[in-house]
């Protein structure tokens, strides 16, 4: 019957090659659109982790997703580093006072060693917004962590943010300094920059002084203070702070840290390890839209293989009828159609992964920042839609071969 089933999709070749294509095309969108909503934010998320940092402030304004928002003054920090946490419980096998005692010891040394603030600008390199992250050249490492400057060096920075704006009204109108900036690697090769290359902040003149590895959390990284001056902020502002705990902190006082940094600042604060979770449920209206249009597309497809079949069981009816008359049951003409469509969905769905393939190839050459993830377990979940929705869409036309009457279409001319 596989045979019958193969001859019956030949004879209709641009039919079946249409059908075909159809699952191919709703294959490779429900993979690229899954695969690039979470390429992407995972690639950011991953970024951000690096962080050798455990928690991250913000203002409860400040959106995680566009990186915008309410600010932070660098004049919390001292209260922030007078924060402390109650030590961990410890079990004891002795007397239940022992125990106790344990129980309500705190420990009075400062939890964290080090607030990292972070200034965040805006410009656009290789056609893309980038955020530019402001930051101390000393706090620099806690970023790049094992990760070197492969070319370039390190930017300087100017003692104080009143200072900077001084300067970048002076080389705003001489033209005569620049906005220091290290990039990554990625950026470097999507954009075509390398050190001592211009670019432009505003409307202050900007140049690349330093390339580091891939993988660090921003793209773009600046002096916290310039950067601060070439938006024309003369204050110790920052959108975001990394907080360096003290070491050996368990993820349970950790979280008492982020709760108490809360209650004290009335700001919001996130375990660095939690991020991609926040960030995922920042996206959460964008997840559900690729699902719906990722949903609509195969639906669309399936009714598409529907009517598919259903045409050629209309035309095949005196060809069921002989079978039916030579002794075939329900049953055989019913598998006869799920093979069809069957045949239909497997081919559909494996050009639809070899599509999804060549369409992440051309993504990520052209658009060099983007990330289209693909996972072995998306692959076989597309298998199995191809395969389910196939045989589904084969059950009405099945169901229409095995209402026919064969003396009545073997008497038709």
């Amino acid at each position: 019957m596989l045979i019958l089933a193969i001859s019956n999709l030949m004879h209709r070749k641009v039919r079946s090659i249409l059908s075909v294509s159809a699952v191919a095309i709703a294959i490779t969108l429900l993979l690229i659109l899954v695969g690039l909503s979470h390429g992407t934010l995972n690639e950011v998320s991953r970024r951000m982790e690096s962080v050798d940092a455990e928690i991250v402030v913000r203002d409860k304004h400040f959106d995680l997703g566009s990186m915008s928002g309410g600010k932070l003054w660098e004049k919390e920090i001292p209260r922030l580093m007078k924060l402390q946490v109650d030590s961990p419980r410890q079990s004891t096998t002795n007397t239940k006072a022992t125990a106790d005692s344990h129980n309500e010891q705190t420990n009075t040394d400062p939890a964290i060693q080090r607030v990292i603030p972070v200034f965040l600008g805006r410009m656009k390199l290789a056609g893309l917004s980038q955020n530019v992250f402001g930051v101390n050249p000393e706090d620099f490492p806690f970023f790049a962590g094992t990760r070197r400057l492969i070319d370039g060096v390190l930017f300087d920075d100017i003692e104080s943010p009143a200072e900077a704006v001084q300067w970048s009204d002076v080389q705003v109108s001489q033209r005569t300094d620049f906005l220091p900036l290290v990039i990554d690697q990625r950026l470097s090769r999507a954009a075509n920059l390398r050190v001592g290359d211009m670019a432009g902040f505003g409307d202050v003149p900007a140049r690349i002084v330093g390339i580091v590895e891939t993988g660090v959390a921003g793209r773009v990284f600046a002096p916290v203070n310039m950067l601060r001056g070439a938006n024309g902020i003369a204050a110790r502002t920052a959108h975001l702070f990394f907080i360096k705990a003290r070491p050996n902190l368990t993820t349970d006082q950790l979280q008492q840290l982020c709760d108490k940094i809360e209650q004290t600042t009335h700001r919001s604060a996130t375990l660095v390890a939690n991020y991609g979770q926040v960030l995922r449920e920042n996206f959460r209206n964008l997840t559900v839209f690729v699902s719906l249009v990722s949903v609509i597309a195969l639906v669309i497809c399936f009714l598409f293989i529907l009517v598919t079949i259903h045409t050629s069981v209309l035309e095949r009816s005196k060809e069921i009828a002989i079978l039916q008359s030579l002794g075939a049951g329900s049953g055989t003409i019913l598998a006869q159609t799920i093979q069809e469509a069957l045949l239909i969905c497997v081919l559909g769905t494996v050009w639809g992964i070899v599509l999804t393939f060549g369409v992440r190839w051309l993504i990520e050459t052209y658009q060099p920042l983007m990330t289209v993830e693909i996972r072995p377990l998306w692959l076989l979940a597309a298998m199995a839609i191809g395969l389910v929705g196939g045989a589904l869409s084969a059950l009405y036309p099945g169901y229409m071969a095995l209402r026919h009457d064969p003396v009545k279409a073997l008497s038709f001319e």
